[in-house]
């Protein structure tokens, strides 16, 4: 079972710790009609969704992980690897930018 750092309600999805194989989905046990996304799926959703230099709101990538049971975990494992970036500038809430980390120039 995950412990919460932030004193919120633990996710009921997350009742036992599940190793997600490499690629592909797999079915939710706790939901029968529900797939969770591998987290290399999810990482290219992501992914994705940041191509082209586009600026994209923190909930708008949240809502892409429908099935997830902790999309916004999700996001910040990009920024935590440092694939994408934060405008820290504003307030933290759904509508903080995020964007992909630019190339090093060489």
């Amino acid at each position: 079972m995950v412990t919460t750092s932030y004193g919120e309600a633990s996710s009921p999805r997350n009742r036992s710790a599940r190793v997600f194989p490499v690629a592909g989905s797999v079915r939710d046990p706790g939901r029968l009609d529900s797939v969770v996304p591998r987290p290399r799926d999810t990482r290219h959703i992501l992914l994705r969704a940041l191509a082209g230099g586009t600026r994209v709101a923190i909930g708008d990538l949240v809502g892409l992980l429908p099935d997830h049971p902790q999309p916004l975990s999700a996001v910040l494992d990009l920024v935590d690897a440092g694939d994408a970036v934060i405008d820290l500038d504003s307030a933290f809430d759904a509508s903080s930018r995020v964007w992909l980390t630019p190339a090093p120039r060489v």
